[in-house]
This record gives structure tokens, C-alpha cells and sequence, in this order.
């Protein structure tokens, strides 16, 4: 987004952050803990491991929701041409804060991307299906990130894992992460429009959490 656009989208608000400094201790906090880094260092390499396979320069990739940023240093010396969106307010202005060459940065909802069918060669979607509780809200994003992409999409999600169930329920966490099992992952990936390319286990057997690099499938049209 250029200087002069406002930063602000009156209809949805995000209150994930309630302010600038929230993003920025969260920042400087979130993957402070050793296992935390290393669950991080790891996150970024698979993620760069997709891109080296998939990206071309300045290829066009929408990072959605975008957060504080974390792949943006990832995204940019792959020389992407990035969009950075997100729904909190002041995750977007961090981003602008952070990242000067951005020229994209704005408050977009998920449900609803302000982007023209096949806008980007890439999608990247990290960390939000956990969140979600129900099948609809999933499909409903997939289809829509389906929508906007012209080729790619890089998505994580927590498959169902019988190992990081008991370590939840041993270690008495509350339920703020929702898991899906693989074949109705699979089957919302394929309705969505889209076929697996390859899915990558942050730490099998230990950690639920997976990448998934999807394509999106051609639509034949029928000749009348």
C-alpha cells in the first residue's frame, strides 16, 4: 500500500492487537523459549524449501494473514512482489513499520479478499486454520484463497495426532487449537479446488502441526 492510502478498513477489525506496542512485544516475545525457536527456525526453512521449488523472481505471492511478519524477511529475499494483508489494524502498520520496501500492506478479511480471481501466483496461508472451529469457516477460506490464486498455495493446519493429544491433556492446556484429521483435510483441499502437491510435518510425532503445498486444479470447460 502507498503512503498516501489509508491504513484502515471502517467495516472489519481485527482486535487480535489492540495496539501498535501489543504487536511489537508479542514480536519481540512469541518465539522467545527454546522449543518455541526451534519450532520457528524449523517453520521458516520448510517454507523456504517451497519457495526455492515454486518461485520465480518477482513472482506475486499474498501473505494472508500476515500478522507481525514473520516470513516477510523469508518472502523478500526470494525478491517476491509481496501483498501483506491482515485483519488487525495494527499487525498491518507494524508491517509498514518494519518493512520499508513493502509496497503492499493492507486490512483485508479472509472471508472476503478485496482481489481480482487469479491475482497472485502464490497464496500463503500460516497458523489460521487452527483457529477455526467449524468445517464451513475452513472450506469457505480455502475456496477464497482458491479464488485469488493463480497457481499456488502454501498452508499449515493441526492434523489429529494421537501422541499431541495426550501431551495436551497431560500438560492440561485449554483447547484454543483445533485439529482436523488428514482425510477430511484432504477432502476440503480437493472440494476447494485443489490437489496436493506435497505436505511437510513440522516434527512428526511430535508436533501436530503440517504444511501443505497445494496447486490449484485447472477447470475444464465443456465445448457447446
Amino acid at each position: 500500500m502507498s503512503d498516501s492510502a489509508p491504513l484502515h478498513n471502517p467495516k472489519s477489525y481485527s482486535v487480535t492487537w489492540n495496539s501498535l506496542e501489543g504487536v511489537r512485544k508479542y514480536a519481540a516475545t512469541r518465539y522467545r523459549h527454546l522449543d518455541q525457536r526451534l519450532i520457528s527456525v524449523r517453520e521458516i526453512r520448510l517454507v523456504r524449501r517451497i519457495l526455492n521449488e515454486i518461485s520465480t523472481s518477482r513472482a506475486t505471492l499474498l501473505d494472508i494473514p500476515a500478522g507481525y511478519g514473520r516470513f516477510t524477511r523469508t518472502f523478500l529475499e526470494k525478491d517476491l512482489d509481496v501483498t501483506s494483508a491482515d485483519l488487525n489494524l495494527y499487525a498491518a502498520m507494524f508491517q509498514r513499520e518494519q518493512y520499508r520496501e513493502l509496497s503492499k500492506v493492507l486490512v483485508a478479511n479472509i472471508f472476503s479478499l478485496p482481489f481480482k480471481q487469479d491475482n497472485f501466483d502464490i497464496v500463503f496461508n500460516f497458523r489460521l486454520f487452527q483457529h477455526l472451529k467449524t468445517e464451513p469457516e475452513r472450506q469457505l477460506i480455502l475456496k477464497e484463497l482458491h479464488r485469488v490464486s493463480h497457481q499456488w498455495a502454501t498452508v499449515s493446519v493441526y492434523v489429529c495426532s494421537p501422541m499431541h493429544a495426550l501431551q495436551r491433556k497431560i500438560a492440561r492446556r485449554p483447547k484454543r487449537i483445533f485439529m482436523v484429521c488428514e482425510s477430511d483435510w484432504r477432502k476440503a483441499i480437493e472440494q476447494a479446488g485443489f490437489s496436493l502437491v506435497k505436505s511437510f510435518w513440522i516434527w512428526r510425532f511430535l508436533h501436530a502441526h503440517k504444511i501443505y503445498l497445494l496447486r490449484k486444479t485447472p477447470t475444464i470447460t465443456a465445448n457447446h
